[in-house]
């Protein structure tokens, strides 16, 4: 398995996938796998809200386009 590094991560993410990942089960850290793994188009683990990828910023995760506003 790979490894990453994200730098400069604003805090109200790292809550928000705290938040996510507590109401389901998972650590942040499986949390964040299921995220970018949506975002790409490839399969979650069980119970992952892939239409739930909304911010309170309003910032939505698009499967195959990232970040849009």
């Amino acid at each position: 398995m790979a490894r990453i590094t994200v730098r400069n991560l604003d805090d109200h993410i790292m809550q928000r996938l705290r938040e996510r990942g507590a109401a389901r089960g998972v650590s942040m850290e499986q949390e964040a796998r299921d995220v970018l793994a949506a975002s790409v188009g490839l399969p979650t683990t069980k119970g992952f809200d892939r239409q739930g990828l909304t911010f309170k910023d309003k910032i939505r995760v698009q499967p195959t386009t990232g970040l849009r506003k």
